[in-house]
Protein backbone atom coordinates (compact mmCIF):
# COMPACT_ATOMS: atom_id res chain seq x y z
CA UNK A 1 0.00 0.00 0.00
CA UNK A 2 2.85 2.31 1.04
CA UNK A 3 4.39 1.93 -2.85
CA UNK A 4 1.07 2.47 -4.15
CA UNK A 5 0.38 5.54 -2.41
CA UNK A 6 3.66 7.10 -3.51
CA UNK A 7 3.53 6.30 -6.87
CA UNK A 8 0.05 7.56 -6.96
CA UNK A 9 1.24 11.12 -5.55
CA UNK A 10 4.50 10.86 -7.99
CA UNK A 11 1.53 10.81 -10.44
CA UNK A 12 -0.17 13.69 -9.02
CA UNK A 13 3.01 15.99 -9.67
CA UNK A 14 2.86 15.19 -13.33
CA UNK A 15 -0.40 17.62 -13.25
CA UNK A 16 -0.33 21.52 -13.51
CA UNK A 17 -0.76 23.57 -10.30
CA UNK A 18 -1.48 26.78 -9.60
CA UNK A 19 2.34 27.24 -8.62
CA UNK A 20 3.34 26.47 -11.47
CA UNK A 21 2.13 30.21 -12.91
CA UNK A 22 2.33 31.82 -10.47
CA UNK A 23 4.96 34.34 -12.09
CA UNK A 24 3.22 34.00 -15.19
CA UNK A 25 2.37 37.80 -14.73
CA UNK A 26 6.19 39.29 -14.36
CA UNK A 27 7.48 37.44 -16.84
CA UNK A 28 5.27 36.94 -19.78
CA UNK A 29 6.99 39.09 -21.88
CA UNK A 30 10.02 37.01 -21.53
CA UNK A 31 8.51 33.83 -21.67
CA UNK A 32 6.60 35.77 -24.82
CA UNK A 33 10.04 36.46 -26.72
CA UNK A 34 11.88 33.51 -25.54
CA UNK A 35 8.85 31.03 -26.66
CA UNK A 36 8.85 33.07 -30.03
CA UNK A 37 12.75 32.16 -30.18
CA UNK A 38 12.31 28.22 -30.04
CA UNK A 39 9.21 28.81 -32.97
CA UNK A 40 11.86 29.86 -35.10
CA UNK A 41 14.35 27.27 -34.30
CA UNK A 42 11.70 24.45 -34.31
CA UNK A 43 10.24 25.20 -37.37
CA UNK A 44 12.45 23.80 -39.90
CA UNK A 45 12.99 21.38 -37.25
CA UNK A 46 9.30 19.98 -37.30
CA UNK A 47 8.94 20.15 -41.47
CA UNK A 48 12.59 18.45 -41.76
CA UNK A 49 11.69 15.70 -39.23
CA UNK A 50 8.29 15.24 -41.13
CA UNK A 51 9.89 14.71 -44.53
CA UNK A 52 12.34 12.42 -43.08
CA UNK A 53 10.23 10.13 -41.33
CA UNK A 54 7.95 9.65 -44.11
CA UNK A 55 4.77 11.78 -42.45
CA UNK A 56 5.01 14.74 -44.64
CA UNK A 57 5.96 18.18 -43.51
CA UNK A 58 2.32 18.68 -42.19
CA UNK A 59 2.60 15.97 -39.73
CA UNK A 60 5.83 17.06 -38.54
CA UNK A 61 4.65 21.18 -37.81
CA UNK A 62 1.61 19.74 -36.36
CA UNK A 63 2.82 17.43 -34.34
CA UNK A 64 5.21 19.91 -32.62
CA UNK A 65 2.68 22.38 -32.19
CA UNK A 66 0.49 19.78 -29.97
CA UNK A 67 3.44 18.94 -28.18
CA UNK A 68 5.19 22.46 -27.44
CA UNK A 69 1.46 23.16 -25.78
CA UNK A 70 1.27 19.44 -23.75
CA UNK A 71 5.00 20.10 -22.78
CA UNK A 72 4.21 23.65 -21.54
CA UNK A 73 1.33 22.36 -19.49
CA UNK A 74 2.02 19.19 -18.21
CA UNK A 75 6.23 19.55 -18.21
CA UNK A 76 6.68 20.03 -14.79
CA UNK A 77 9.36 22.76 -15.37
CA UNK A 78 9.03 26.64 -15.98
CA UNK A 79 12.24 26.82 -17.85
CA UNK A 80 11.77 24.14 -19.52
CA UNK A 81 12.42 24.00 -23.44
CA UNK A 82 10.78 21.40 -25.67
CA UNK A 83 10.72 20.59 -29.66
CA UNK A 84 11.40 18.23 -32.35
CA UNK A 85 14.24 15.70 -31.82
CA UNK A 86 16.20 13.93 -34.63
CA UNK A 87 15.70 10.61 -32.74
CA UNK A 88 12.28 10.32 -33.55
CA UNK A 89 12.92 9.97 -37.21
CA UNK A 90 15.20 7.07 -36.87
CA UNK A 91 12.63 5.35 -34.99
CA UNK A 92 9.60 6.69 -37.57
CA UNK A 93 11.54 5.98 -40.84
CA UNK A 94 11.53 2.43 -40.88
CA UNK A 95 7.99 2.00 -39.33
CA UNK A 96 6.22 4.17 -41.79
CA UNK A 97 8.39 2.39 -44.73
CA UNK A 98 7.52 -0.81 -43.32
CA UNK A 99 3.73 -0.65 -41.93
CA UNK A 100 2.88 2.72 -42.89
CA UNK A 101 1.49 5.95 -41.81
CA UNK A 102 -1.39 4.26 -39.98
CA UNK A 103 1.36 2.91 -37.34
CA UNK A 104 2.52 5.61 -36.31
CA UNK A 105 -0.41 6.61 -34.12
CA UNK A 106 0.05 3.13 -32.18
CA UNK A 107 3.31 3.79 -31.65
CA UNK A 108 3.17 7.40 -30.45
CA UNK A 109 0.43 5.90 -27.81
CA UNK A 110 2.84 3.23 -26.65
CA UNK A 111 5.72 5.72 -26.73
CA UNK A 112 3.42 8.34 -24.48
CA UNK A 113 2.51 5.06 -21.91
CA UNK A 114 6.16 4.27 -21.27
CA UNK A 115 7.78 7.66 -21.01
CA UNK A 116 3.88 8.68 -18.54
CA UNK A 117 5.44 4.87 -16.83
CA UNK A 118 8.77 6.34 -16.34
CA UNK A 119 7.92 9.67 -15.34
CA UNK A 120 5.61 8.29 -12.41
CA UNK A 121 8.74 5.58 -11.61
CA UNK A 122 10.82 8.23 -11.48
CA UNK A 123 13.24 6.39 -13.81
CA UNK A 124 14.71 9.78 -15.44
CA UNK A 125 17.29 10.45 -12.35
CA UNK A 126 19.43 7.42 -13.91
CA UNK A 127 20.54 9.02 -17.09
CA UNK A 128 23.04 10.99 -14.63
CA UNK A 129 24.63 7.73 -14.74
CA UNK A 130 25.03 7.24 -18.36
CA UNK A 131 29.06 8.36 -19.44
CA UNK A 132 29.11 11.38 -21.62
CA UNK A 133 30.69 9.51 -24.41
CA UNK A 134 27.82 7.11 -24.66
CA UNK A 135 25.47 10.15 -25.01
CA UNK A 136 27.94 11.62 -27.53
CA UNK A 137 28.36 8.24 -29.70
CA UNK A 138 24.42 8.02 -29.28
CA UNK A 139 23.54 11.46 -31.03
CA UNK A 140 26.30 11.21 -33.41
CA UNK A 141 24.89 7.99 -34.75
CA UNK A 142 21.83 9.06 -35.08
CA UNK A 143 23.08 11.93 -37.31
CA UNK A 144 24.91 9.28 -38.98
CA UNK A 145 21.75 6.90 -40.01
CA UNK A 146 19.63 10.38 -40.67
CA UNK A 147 21.79 11.03 -43.35
CA UNK A 148 21.76 7.91 -45.03
CA UNK A 149 18.18 8.19 -44.65
CA UNK A 150 18.27 11.14 -46.90
CA UNK A 151 20.54 9.71 -49.47
CA UNK A 152 17.35 8.24 -51.98
CA UNK A 153 15.54 12.01 -51.45
CA UNK A 154 18.94 13.56 -52.54
CA UNK A 155 19.30 11.59 -55.35
CA UNK A 156 15.64 11.18 -56.26
CA UNK A 157 15.39 7.93 -56.16
CA UNK A 158 12.13 6.05 -54.41
CA UNK A 159 12.86 4.28 -51.22
CA UNK A 160 10.46 1.70 -52.25
CA UNK A 161 12.18 -1.75 -52.90
CA UNK A 162 15.41 -1.45 -50.84
CA UNK A 163 16.76 -2.74 -47.75
CA UNK A 164 15.43 -2.01 -44.60
CA UNK A 165 18.99 -1.05 -43.18
CA UNK A 166 20.16 2.34 -43.45
CA UNK A 167 23.70 1.23 -45.04
CA UNK A 168 22.68 -1.40 -47.43
CA UNK A 169 20.01 0.82 -48.69
CA UNK A 170 21.69 3.74 -49.65
CA UNK A 171 24.77 1.33 -51.25
CA UNK A 172 21.50 0.37 -53.21
CA UNK A 173 20.36 3.63 -54.27
CA UNK A 174 24.05 5.10 -54.88
CA UNK A 175 24.27 2.37 -57.45
CA UNK A 176 20.90 2.55 -59.52
CA UNK A 177 20.54 6.44 -59.32
CA UNK A 178 20.30 8.09 -62.47
CA UNK A 179 23.33 10.17 -61.93
CA UNK A 180 22.74 13.19 -65.30
CA UNK A 181 19.07 13.76 -63.41
CA UNK A 182 20.34 13.27 -59.87
CA UNK A 183 22.48 16.63 -60.63
CA UNK A 184 19.19 18.88 -59.97
CA UNK A 185 18.54 17.14 -56.70
CA UNK A 186 22.47 17.07 -55.32
CA UNK A 187 22.60 21.10 -56.80
CA UNK A 188 19.56 21.75 -54.11
CA UNK A 189 21.24 19.88 -51.35
CA UNK A 190 24.52 21.88 -51.54
CA UNK A 191 22.65 25.18 -52.04
CA UNK A 192 20.61 25.03 -49.19
CA UNK A 193 23.53 23.66 -46.70
CA UNK A 194 25.49 26.72 -48.40
CA UNK A 195 23.21 29.29 -47.20
CA UNK A 196 23.06 27.58 -43.58
CA UNK A 197 26.24 27.68 -43.28
CA UNK A 198 26.87 30.98 -44.97
CA UNK A 199 24.00 33.27 -43.98
CA UNK A 200 24.50 31.84 -40.69
CA UNK A 201 27.97 33.41 -40.42
CA UNK A 202 26.73 37.14 -41.24
CA UNK A 203 23.08 36.92 -39.39
CA UNK A 204 24.01 34.34 -36.23
CA UNK A 205 20.70 36.14 -34.23
CA UNK A 206 18.74 33.57 -36.50
CA UNK A 207 19.08 29.91 -36.89
CA UNK A 208 20.58 28.92 -40.13
CA UNK A 209 18.09 26.26 -41.29
CA UNK A 210 15.40 29.38 -41.30
CA UNK A 211 17.22 30.91 -43.19
CA UNK A 212 17.49 28.26 -45.73
CA UNK A 213 13.67 27.93 -45.41
CA UNK A 214 12.82 31.16 -46.31
CA UNK A 215 15.45 31.96 -49.00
Amino acid sequence: MAELGGTLRNLRFLLPSRDDYSGLGRTWRADLLAGLTVGIVALPLALAFGVSSGVGAEAGLITAIVAGIVAAIFGGSNVQVSGPTGAMVVVLAPIVATYGVKAVALVSLMAGAIVLAAGVLRLGRSVSYLPWPVIEGFTAGIGIIIFLQQVPSALGVGIGGHSSNSVIAAWEVLTEAQWPAAWYSLAVVAIVALIMVVLGKFLPSLPGSFLAIVV
